[in-house]
């Protein structure tokens, strides 16, 4: 089986080298259908401070077994300093991974039967190697979300967002306030102008690129610990 590794890693030896390692490694198992590389590497835009996004595709009743081998699998990459699964972020079948090396690397354990209907927001992915061609072909056939799908969903979360983060404020919990003005900025205010300047959307990271000619308006989103400054902030994020 041929690896494909994108061109985009070239320039990232540390980043590549890891790539092609776990990708041999995982070879050697037959339950692994596959493995797929999403996020800035496929996007083309991948630097030194990258993570890489790997996805390993496995047979649905052998998923459990190979799960609980994921530390066997990153260390193919090299020793990691920590290895932690994505609880915290809604992912309990992550592997976050930082290296010696300081390369991090998630690993996403992904059953055959849920590929490609996983949510792929941030980029799509690419197919790194997989058997008798099962990964690209159900690629190639599945569909390209719709932006109204996002629109609706967007609308139908903002005000009460909007409502919450307002009684927050009246009830002097601030930090909460604060913490979810900056979730209706990246969640929505991002993903918005992303849409209109035909960008891809990852929270506030790379912001800057999609905010563009609007920082002011987009600074005026970000409030200070006052009650004031974080209604102004809310009003500002509605306009």
């Amino acid at each position: 089986m041929e690896i494909r590794i994108p061109p985009s890693l070239d320039e990232l030896p540390l980043h590549r080298d890891k790539v092609e390692k776990v990708c041999r490694a995982a070879m050697e198992d037959p339950a692994i259908v596959g493995m797929a590389i999403g996020g800035s590497v496929v996007a083309g835009s991948p630097d030194v401070y990258s993570d890489v996004d790997l996805r390993l595709i496995i047979e649905d009743g052998a998923f459990d077994e190979i799960f609980n081998r994921r530390d066997a699998l990153a260390a193919a990459g090299g020793r990691a300093i920590a290895a932690f699964t994505g609880e915290h972020v809604g992912f309990p079948e992550l592997l976050i991974t930082l290296y010696d090396d300081l390369v991090h690397v998630d690993f996403a354990f992904v059953r055959d039967s849920e590929w490609p209907n996983f949510s792929e927001t941030i980029a799509p992915h690419a197919v790194l190697w997989e058997r008798d061609n099962a990964l690209s072909a159900r690629m190639a056939s599945r569909e390209a979300p719709s932006p109204t799908d996002e629109l609706v969903w967007l609308e139908g979360r903002m005000w009460t967002w909007v409502w919450y983060v307002h009684s927050k404020i009246l009830r002097g919990e601030l930090y909460e306030a604060l913490d979810g003005i900056q979730y209706m900025r990246n969640r929505v205010l991002f993903s918005l102008l992303a849409m209109t300047r035909g960008m891809p959307h990852a929270g506030s990271r790379r912001a800057e690129r999609i905010v563009g000619d609007l920082s002011k308006e987009f600074e005026a989103t970000i409030p200070a610990l006052d009650a004031e400054s974080c209604a102004r902030a809310l009003q500002t994020a509605v306009a």
